[in-house]
């Protein structure tokens, strides 16, 4: 199945879907939601998934970036959608390797630029 769809308005027949999420290098709104910043965004991503169900991200941002935002998680937005934050801290360079990814390489993420790497779970409905 491939969907086109903002996170913040999947189908209905999406809710409770994933048995895992991840998120790699986001941008824009979906980085914010990530990030705790967008709440229809987060809304989103936890309505996708399904009770225990783990949400990792992978994420960089930096303040030469010019968002003006860190990368500081918002564990009380997260409870708000009923996701328990398991851990959020800089990634490993094995776990950039990891992901593959193009975009990372480009950034010299891990390397010129810090990589936070979050694990979340949805709670029991």
């Amino acid at each position: 199945m491939f969907i086109v769809s903002a996170v913040e308005a999947l189908p209905a027949e999406l809710d409770g879907i994933a048995d895992e999420v991840r998120i790699g290098f986001p941008w824009g709104s979906l980085l914010l939601g990530v990030l705790g910043r967008d709440a229809p965004v987060l809304a989103g991503i936890a309505r996708a998934a399904k009770p225990r169900a783990t949400i990792h991200a992978i994420l960089s941002v930096t303040e030469r970036d010019g968002l003006g935002i860190s990368t500081e998680i918002d564990r009380p937005a997260y409870a708000a959608h009923g996701l328990h934050v398991v851990e959020a801290r800089l990634a490993t360079m094995e776990e950039v390797a990891a992901t593959d990814s193009s975009w990372a390489k480009r950034l010299r993420a891990g390397v010129d630029r810090p990589v936070t790497l979050l694990r979340a779970v949805r709670l029991d409905d």
